[in-house]
């Protein structure tokens, strides 16, 4: 089994990963069906809900649902020596790491179609190693806070569509490929790539001063935000924080 194929191929995650590493099959739903009755060395499977955005994905249910329906039939007949999945955090809790139960039931729609697609994944494979990915920095897919703020009109005095004290956690795409590998040396079944949270206002200040004077008023009902962390953040950085990035990082990567 040398053969090797990436799944979501033509997605921003998929043709970033596959312009840095060679596979013998790009796939996506084009051609799925050229996955029947193989077997691979290595399979990397990036989730439906990441190759529109998560927002896109949660907005169009019926279409990730049946991505993910003929995503299992198709690789209920394939073979796979190493899987990696990359998929969305949000079917952890707001505060979650690793050793929290995977849960497999939700009321949202999203978050079981999410679940569904995880579990027969590692019920169907022997050797998975599942990648939890936050906001994601520098896709070019309008999927995180920072796509919205680089879009606002120089020319507008409008209040900003944010929440002032939301945490984010902005996870760069160029560090991808390193950090899995990084993981499957170190033996990892599930890793949360997962930076020190940044609040809106935070972020606006050092990174977007132009727009600070736009900013609304903090409110009660204004989301939360992610603060999840991780239990192996010290193979990513020294010394162990939960994060694998620090928000100085998280900036710097920001203006890049």
């Amino acid at each position: 089994m040398t053969d090797t194929a990436i799944i979501g191929a033509m997605c921003p995650i998929g043709q970033f990963w596959s312009a840095k590493r060679y596979y013998d099959y790009l796939i996506d739903e084009s051609n799925l069906m050229l996955l029947r009755g193989k077997d691979f060395g290595q399979l990397v499977v990036i989730c439906p809900s990441l190759w529109e955005g998560t927002k896109l994905a949660c907005d169009a249910l019926e279409k990730l649902a049946s991505r993910v329906k003929e995503l299992i039939n198709v690789l209920m007949e394939v073979k796979a020596e190493r899987v990696t999945f990359v998929t969305s955090i949000d079917t952890q809790s707001d505060t979650g790491n690793e050793l929290e139960e995977q849960r497999s039931e939700f009321d949202s729609p999203y978050l079981s179609a999410l679940a569904e697609f995880r579990d027969f994944l590692n019920l169907r494979f022997g050797r998975v190693l599942n990648v939890f990915l936050p906001e994601l920095l520098h896709s070019g897919a309008d999927v995180c806070v920072v796509d919205y703020l680089k879009s606002v009109p120089s020319d507008s005095s409008d209040e900003l569509q944010v929440a002032l004290l939301e945490r984010h956690q902005l996870y760069p795409m160029q560090r991808l490929i390193h950090d899995v590998e990084k993981a499957w040396e170190s033996s990892l079944v599930y890793v949360n790539l997962v930076p020190e949270p940044v609040t809106t206002f935070e972020l606006v200040e050092k990174c977007f001063p132009q727009l600070v004077d736009r900013l609304p008023i903090s409110k009660e009902s204004d989301p939360y935000g992610s603060a999840r962390t991780s239990v192996y953040s010290m193979h990513y950085h020294d010394p162990n924080t939960g994060y694998i990035m620090t928000k100085d990082e998280v900036f710097e990567s920001v203006m890049q």
